[in-house]
Formats: structure tokens, C-alpha cells, sequence
């Protein structure tokens, strides 16, 4: 979970120094709501791909399928829903939406990634 951190805190910091330099009009408060909400559903959904592991339920990829169709609901629910941020714009209000919630995305498919290529532990 520190890798996610540590992407989402260098791709934000990128993220919103490119919205200052050009003099985009955007909430940096809700930019910075944005990654924290997709990093903490992240991490839940981390939490039960490991929790699914453990369990040797092999219900990995259908946790991994469940938590992005929850986290992308709640950025819905929360964000491109509310009128006040798409009475611009809607596409540029997406795209901020997308960024974090694909930085997050790519990171919890490297972790399916890494839990299904692991060698099973045998009890003999």
C-alpha cells in the first residue's frame, strides 16, 4: 500500500502542478479529495483481494471486479453527478475524475497480478 501512496502522491503533485501552470480553473481542494478517496477505496479493495487469498476461496478476480465497480460508483455518486462540478465542462471534469481513479486502477491490477502468480503454500 505505500507503492499506491507514493504514486498517487507523485501523480497528484504532477496532476496539480499542470492545473496551476496553465491557469486551469479547478478545485485544488477536491483534486486533492479525489486521490484520498480513490486511494483509501484502493486500499479496501487490496484488503480483500488479500482477505479472498488468504481464505483460498479463489474469488481474487471477483473482488478485484466488485471493488473497481464500487470505487467507480462512488467517484460517480460523489463527483460526476454533483451538477456543481459538471456545470462547466463535463468532459474536463471527467478526465480529473479518471486520472487518480486509473492510477489506483493500474495499481490494483499489478497487485491481482502479483497475488494470482504466487505460488501456492501446500500443507502436507
Amino acid at each position: 500500500m505505500v507503492q499506491l501512496l507514493a504514486v498517487m502522491c507523485v501523480v497528484g503533485s504532477i496532476h496539480l502542478f499542470t492545473i496551476l501552470s496553465v491557469d486551469y480553473i479547478f478545485n485544488t481542494k477536491l483534486l486533492f479529495i479525489l486521490y484520498v478517496v480513490n486511494a483509501l477505496l484502493a486500499c479496501l479493495g487490496y484488503i480483500a483481494i488479500r482477505l479472498m487469498f488468504a481464505l483460498k476461496t479463489q474469488a481474487e478476480g471477483f473482488a478485484f471486479l466488485l471493488g473497481s465497480f464500487i470505487k467507480l460508483g462512488v467517484m460517480y455518486a460523489l463527483f460526476l453527478s454533483n451538477d456543481f462540478l459538471t456545470s462547466g465542462n463535463p468532459k474536463e471534469v471527467f478526465i480529473h475524475v479518471f486520472i487518480p481513479y486509473a492510477i489506483s486502477l493500474i495499481w490494483e491490477i499489478k497487485v491481482l497480478a502479483t497475488v494470482l502468480n504466487a505460488p501456492q503454500k501446500t500443507t502436507s
